[in-house]
């Protein structure tokens, strides 16, 4: 039988395998469902990934990556006020969010895999640091070290629950009152 030669690249399997693996999660997402939804044959995910959790790990880098460039980045961007950066990371992430029907990738990875998979355990870590890190940069323009890092821990646990809520409840505005509520910080 005759397969047509079919280009792909790495960081395309990527954003492809992250939309399957935001839909099911990692454990009830199989390499079949993945090639399908990359239009490609199982073997071709070798090529690039050692295995699934190979795979997994590289998407949640990949979209720490992105909410690095959309999220992070602007609170460490000098030429606006901390409340104006402040505001801008929360209205970037309650437009990001309520465009997903799916939650938080790094939320539900979280969740579904604690206890059971270790593997992703540092790149979860590294993500949610940088939350606490980009949170507590902000709030240190206002308030005590110790105060501004409990606020950020407090406002990373809040938006989780706020986008974990919205999802249940599919209700756009749980997370908004959320994001508006954390606005009032600065």
């Amino acid at each position: 039988m005759y397969m047509p030669k079919i280009q792909t690249n790495k960081e395309e399997l990527i954003r492809k395998s992250m939309l399957v693996f935001i839909k099911t999660g990692y454990f009830h997402t199989t390499l079949s469902s993945l090639a399908k939804a990359c239009n490609i044959e199982k073997p071709h995910f070798y090529y690039y990934f050692k295995d699934k959790k190979d795979l997994m790990n590289q998407v949640l880098i990949y979209a720490s990556d992105q909410i690095q460039n959309l999220v992070f980045d602007t609170a460490y961007k000098e030429g606006m006020e901390p409340s104006a950066r402040l505001h801008t990371i929360l209205d970037n992430v309650l437009k990001i969010h309520t465009k997903n029907k799916y939650g938080c990738l790094m939320g539900n990875t979280l969740l579904e895999t604690v206890g059971r998979e270790s593997y992703f355990k540092p790149v979860l870590c590294t993500y949610f640091n940088r939350w606490r890190e980009t949170l507590t940069h902000l709030y240190l323009t206002t308030y005590e070290e110790e105060l501004a890092k409990d606020m950020a821990n407090e406002d990373v646990a809040k938006l989780q629950g706020g986008i974990m809520l919205m999802r249940l409840y599919d209700d756009k505005d749980v997370l908004k009152k959320v994001t508006d509520n954390i606005k009032t910080r600065l």
